[in-house]
Parts: C-alpha cells; structure tokens; sequence
C-alpha cells in the first residue's frame, strides 16, 4: 500500500447530521470517506460522552482537497450570517 492510500481521521463531529453534510458534500465531489461511530452517538447523543463522537475518515492524499472544500462551506455559512 502506497503511503498517501493510508486511511486518516480527518474530524470528530457531535451531531450525526454535521458529519453526514460532510460526508455527502465530499461524495459529491468524488472524495471517498466513511464515518465512524453514527449509531452509538444517535443512541447517545450527549456532547459530554466523549469518544462518541462521529468520527469522519478520508485518505490521506485527499486531505487538503478536503480542507479546501469544508473551509468553502465554513466561509459560506461566515457570509449568510
């Protein structure tokens, strides 16, 4: 296995819903990704369990496409306010 195929946590998310706008987002462009952890963090969905949290994974050599595109969404959200 090539070293930029190694697999990385890329984010800790509490809400199931954040990670999974994440997670569709990165599909739509093509970048391949799973979370971690969605069923427990629904059944328990206190922020204060920590190491619950859902956990977004992407490859390591996709990681600063992927920071470019989370950053285009933070930017967007900064802008409707």
């Amino acid at each position: 296995m090539e070293e930029n195929n190694k697999i990385i946590l890329f984010n800790k998310y509490d809400s199931v819903i954040e990670a999974n706008l994440v997670k569709t987002k990165l599909d739509a462009y093509g970048i391949p990704c799973f979370l971690t952890n969605e069923t427990v963090s629904s059944l328990y969905p206190l922020p204060f369990m920590k190491g619950m949290e859902v956990r977004l994974y992407i490859f390591e050599a996709d990681e600063a496409r992927v920071h470019e595109i989370v950053s285009e969404d933070q930017q967007g959200d900064t802008q409707n306010d």
